[in-house]
């Protein structure tokens, strides 16, 4: 004997189809809604910090970026940069010189799982961690580069580093880079395919409202690419 399954009630069956169709429209367009709050969030506290920048620099223009993060183009001394955030806790420097770099070099805030060697993936390369033999720089930065171009850096950073006073040259610069208020932590990488650029993680916005500390940030990295790349 067959036994014939009860019929759904008609006002079930569109009940149903209605609230598949609402979670099929609503939700798209709740997220597209949190996206284009999120881009004008974004948008807003970048043109906060192009006018802020207009405090120490010259020639700033906000892009506004389609597929990439928008950035703040401006120059120091004559000299091209631009600043982006490419996420809340993180901004990005990356220098625009005429002469990009001829070497590789990874320089970062010491972690507790850095290793001997370090890939710099815009170059696919393997870089060898290099000691500068001095607590000053060797407790709290890991520097990677190629042999010849880390023993550069290491006789250059012991040059800045006195017996008695304070840093100057290089060991100064990255001194300051990782003083800088805000900051969790830096990574400055270097090489002939991705230019020079400064990674800042941050844990809080105190750099962003400092122009004096932001002035500080762009003039070092400058230092920074003219020791190493043209010296």
């Amino acid at each position: 004997m067959t036994v014939i399954p009860p019929a759904i009630p008609g006002w079930i069956q569109v009940f149903v189809l209605v609230g598949i169709a609402v979670v099929l429209v609503l939700v798209p367009i709740k997220v597209l809604l949190e996206l284009t709050r999120g881009a004008r969030d974004r948008m807003s506290r970048m043109r906060d910090l192009a006018e802020r920048l207009k405090e120490r620099f010259g020639a700033v223009h906000l892009e506004r970026g389609v597929l990439a993060p928008s950035l703040v183009r401006f120059t120091h001394e004559g000299r091209p940069a631009t600043l982006s955030r490419p996420d809340d806790e993180e901004v990005l420097l990356r220098l625009e010189p005429a002469v990009r770099p001829g070497s590789c070099m990874i320089l970062k805030t010491r972690g507790p799982m850095d290793g001997g060697f370090a890939i710099l993936w815009d170059s696919m390369r393997v870089l060898r961690r290099i000691r500068i033999h001095d607590p000053l720089i060797d407790e709290s930065l890991s520097l990677y580069a190629t042999g010849s171009f880390g023993a550069y850096l290491r006789e250059l950073a012991l040059d800045g580093i006195p017996g008695e006073g304070k840093p100057t040259g290089l060991a100064e610069s990255l001194v300051v880079l990782r003083r800088l208020p805000g900051v969790r932590r830096m990574k400055l990488q270097m090489s002939p395919t991705g230019g020079f650029r400064v990674a800042l993680e941050l844990r809080a916005d105190d750099l962003l409202y400092r122009p004096d500390e932001l002035e500080s940030l762009v003039h070092h990295a400058w230092r920074l690419y003219d020791l190493l790349v043209l010296s």
